[in-house]
């Protein structure tokens, strides 16, 4: 037997790390595989933003491939109805000019010479354009529309795009060709409003890397791709969509042709602007990682200094499982609920009005209240766990300490609570301990019961009641055999209507033991909930006990 005794109290040191070896192997794996599906959920995530941002080019790419076709159909309408005779007067040529909006243009026959030129220019009639003009070839020997890339205008010399429209009349082929200024033109309005990302860069460029249109305005000249953004150039050369580092920012770009033209689209972003409205999520889901592995951290202490016996070991386990319980559902939902709601803001910010805005903004301030008391919970559970929370009673006013208690919990001044107490009265109890206590019950009882709630305090010989009543639904009979018990919730009832993790009372029912208190339920009538307090009174009661009015605190 005293070799059995010996057994049992001395254990080589090696063991206890055997004991605590299972749930941090436990926490490394939950740890790293939380990790993981971070890593992975916001690679996801910039990968579809990058996918959108590449769906936005292509809205734009089919917005330009429309403006083309219209553009032709126009052209081709026009000559029909007014460019069609055997003689076209300059006149009539200028009004035609005049409704495309285009500083030059050019009618040519069925050989390529000009018929009408404008601005006016006598030398240029009768002259032969199609060596000049790949374009102009292209729509009078094919006889199909063409579009140029950027060229110098035959009659002023300036950057322009033409389009180049075959029609048929009674004297033959003709083919009207309008020239559009690269300058000021009707693409790069729509392109300087198409994407509203913070420096992006967005232009229109033709197989010899000539800029046609832009989102920005271009400088004099003839204004090149590779000129204007080397860096963006060279990685269009090697492939249409991707990223690219530049300055030492990285950059994501995307580029697709434009069908019938010799054009192309590009935009280009920076990545930390394309995917600015993911940082809110990304920031959360960091929060929600490193909050779990310092908790997970904590139980592992804890089991660490409470690992006596294979049986401990195993309510370690139980333990990890209901914090992980938790943190899965309680602690997430909330953080999920913020970063929802801060990308649709994000991404509706412009059609939001000032209600929409202010309403959102409650909701990621309820739930970021929300996350925070769950912590505090997570936080004094391990506290509790560890032992790290230690009682020192001292004599307490608890008649002052349940007013304190009410007037900081802070009740809905619609609903006050009432307190019903002596002029004073003394108890033996940790007063930080007494306040949480006595907020957990108020708590409690505001959040599953009903008005009125009143929370009133008697002395005895040899003890004080502190009693916290509502009217509402009480404690299904079924669940009160658990009511005080960690992370448990009813089933039935208001409870499956209202958010918690099941310890505020479980709180209450160790700080009462770590007190040497003691608390008790009973059902009130003719309906509710009451919950009683019993504290110890010093060798030397206080004297002064006698009843007053009840005080109602609206704080």
């Amino acid at each position: 037997m005293a070799f059995v005794r010996w057994a049992r109290v001395v254990r080589p040191p090696w063991l206890g790390w055997r004991f605590v070896a299972v749930p941090m192997v436990v926490w490394l794996v939950l740890t790293t595989t939380g990790v993981a599906g971070l890593s992975w959920i916001q690679r996801d995530s910039r990968e579809a933003a990058a996918q959108r941002f590449a769906q936005r080019i292509g809205l734009m790419g089919d917005f330009v491939t429309g403006y083309v076709t219209d553009v032709i159909d126009r052209e081709r309408a026009a000559g029909q109805a007014f460019l069609a005779n055997p003689g076209v007067g300059n006149d009539v040529f200028t009004r035609t000019l005049t409704a495309f909006g285009y500083p030059a243009a050019l009618l040519l026959d069925d050989r390529g010479r000009v018929i009408q030129v404008a601005p006016d220019n006598p030398a240029l009639v009768g002259r032969d354009m199609t060596g000049q003009y790949a374009h102009l070839r292209t729509a009078v020997a094919e006889g199909h529309p063409a579009v140029s890339g950027v060229v110098r205008s035959a009659t002023r010399g300036v950057p322009v795009v033409g389009f180049a429209v075959p029609f048929d009349t009674g004297s033959g082929r003709r083919v009207f060709s309008g020239a559009m200024d690269i300058r000021h033109n009707q693409l790069s309005s729509y392109l300087a409003t198409a994407l509203s990302l913070k420096g992006v860069r967005i232009q229109l460029v033709d197989t010899a890397g000539a800029i046609l249109a832009a989102n920005r305005p271009l400088p004099a000249g003839l204004p090149t791709l590779p000129g204007q953004d080397p860096a963006l150039a060279a990685a269009l050369r090697q492939h249409p969509t991707g990223r690219y580092e530049e300055g030492g920012r990285a950059w994501r770009y995307a580029s697709l042709p434009i069908p019938g033209t010799p054009w192309q689209l590009s935009a280009a972003v920076r990545e930390d602007v394309m995917f600015a409205s993911l940082a809110g999520s990304q920031l959360a889901g960091r929060v929600a990682v490193a909050t779990a592995a310092l908790v997970g951290l904590l139980v592992v202490g804890a089991v660490a200094r409470s690992r006596h016996s294979w049986r401990d070991l195993q309510q370690a386990h139980a333990q990890m499982a209901d914090f992980l319980a938790m943190l899965t559902h309680d602690v997430r939902q909330p953080l999920g609920t913020l970063v929802a709601v801060g990308e649709l803001m994000l991404e509706e910010w412009p059609e939001l009005d000032e209600d929409a805005k202010r309403r959102y903004v409650r909701r990621m301030t309820s739930s970021g209240h929300r996350a925070g008391d769950l912590v505090g919970e997570i936080l004094t559970l391990a506290q509790l766990d560890a032992g790290a929370l230690v009682a020192r009673p001292i004599d307490v006013d608890v008649t002052h300490s349940a007013r304190q208690a009410v007037a900081a919990f802070g009740a809905d001044p619609a609903r006050p609570i009432a307190v019903v107490a002596p002029d004073e009265c003394t108890a033996l109890a940790d007063p930080a301990h007494l306040q949480l206590i006595l907020g957990n019950l108020l708590s409690n009882a505001t959040k599953y019961g009903a008005p009125p709630v009143t929370v009133s305090v008697a002395g005895h010989r040899d003890r004080v009641e502190v009693r916290v009543s509502d009217n509402g639904e009480g404690v299904p009979d079924a669940f009160v055999p658990q009511l005080f018990s960690r992370f448990s919730r009813a089933e039935i009832g208001v409870a499956t209507t209202k958010p918690g993790t099941g310890l505020g009372l479980y709180f209450v029912r160790q700080l009462a033991t770590a007190n040497g208190l003691a608390i008790d339920y009973q059902p009130n009538q003719p309906h509710g909930a009451v919950f009683t307090l019993t504290l110890p009174v010093p060798s030397t009661p206080a004297t002064g006990h006698h009843a007053v009015a009840p005080v109602h605190a609206s704080h």
